[in-house]
């Protein structure tokens, strides 16, 4: 019991500050879906360039900390490097660092394409992959979302996201080789585009709903709140039972002053007060101790308190003496 209320002791102060300090929920986006009734010729590349769009926006509205998500392998490689000894020991990422996640950003493409005389070719023409609307003027994008609690599977809040543009068309197959692709930011065809064009504003109605949102406490951060608690009250309780095992006046140097078999073991400090009891034995004809009672003798002050022991100071009638009893109550 004493180990682990030492090691509460230490770990309290962490524990208020990580409190105190109040990070913002962590979030991963998933790569992001498509409706393969609606939209043809979908490829992981595709979800993967949206779900980089999104995880670039996520960071800028100050919500959320953003993990990575689709770089993972790219860190699982780092981390292996180390393992492998091609890092040394004092630069290598150690595993079992990463941050967990206490919310998932879901998202799936319902429409992502072009309309030509009022008909959805959803995106992809069966055929003819890639080629999407390069002579089409209006492009039309429709995302439905959801955050998702990942301790316990929770829908937090959905949405869905709608809109279109029209203009140049692009051709989303270029490049697209099963991962990558050429969706994103940083491809200026694709942003000049009316799907590019129409996907941003897609993306910046989801930015609007995620900002204004009351994020609930994850189900993470509650597990590990009451871990923290019942931790807490374990250690009060380990306190609260040693100090009520009794001490004893151990010395009396000088008037008004005593030591006492109590300390900082039994999880006194300076300033506590405990109380001094008289000792009152009954004893039978041969001498021996057959009954013992206590009287209060008043109340003292732990002025210097060590492991073991402590002194107190008594400013009482009573003249106390070696032996008698001290306890919290």
């Amino acid at each position: 019991m004493k180990r682990f209320l030492t090691i509460f002791l230490v770990g309290l102060p962490l524990l208020c500050a990580r409190s105190q300090s109040n990070p913002l929920p962590t979030l991963f986006v998933a790569p992001l879906d498509g409706d393969m009734s609606q939209i043809q010729g979908w490829q992981p590349a595709l979800g993967e360039g949206l779900a980089e769009m999104l995880i670039t926006e996520l960071g800028k509205i100050n919500k959320f900390q953003v993990l990575e998500s689709t770089a993972l392998e790219h860190l699982k490689g780092e981390i292996r490097l180390g393992e492998d000894g091609f890092v040394g020991k004092d630069e290598k990422v150690e595993k079992g660092g990463f941050a967990g996640a206490d919310f998932m950003f879901r998202g799936k493409m319902t429409r992502f394409g072009a309309k030509s005389q009022g008909v959805n070719l959803g995106g992809f023409v069966p055929g003819n992959i890639g080629n999407l609307g390069l002579k089409q003027s209006k492009s039309d994008v429709r995302i439905d979302w959801r955050l998702v609690d990942a301790a316990t599977r929770k829908v937090i809040r959905t949405g869905q996201a709608v809109a279109e543009e029209k203009g140049v068309g692009f051709d989303v197959g270029v490049g697209v080789g099963g991962r990558g692709g050429t969706i994103g930011f940083n491809n200026s065809e694709f942003m000049n585009s009316a799907l590019g064009k129409a996907t941003v504003k897609a993306i910046n109605l989801i930015m609007s709903d995620v900002r204004t949102m009351d994020v609930p406490a994850s189900g993470r951060l509650q597990s590990k709140e009451k871990a923290a608690q019942m931790e807490k009250a374990a250690a009060e309780a380990v306190v609260t039972e040693l100090k009520s095992a009794p001490g004893k006046v151990l010395a009396v140097p000088a008037k008004g002053t005593v030591i006492v078999s109590l300390g900082s073991k039994q999880g006194f400090k300076a300033g506590d007060k405990v109380k001094v009891y008289e000792t009152i034995e009954t004893k039978d004809d041969k001498g021996a101790i057959v009954f013992t009672e206590e009287k209060l003798a008043g109340e003292m002050t732990l002025q210097s308190v060590q492991e073991d022991r402590s002194k107190a100071g008594y400013d009482g009638p009573a003249e106390i003496k070696i032996g008698w009893v001290v306890r919290l109550n």
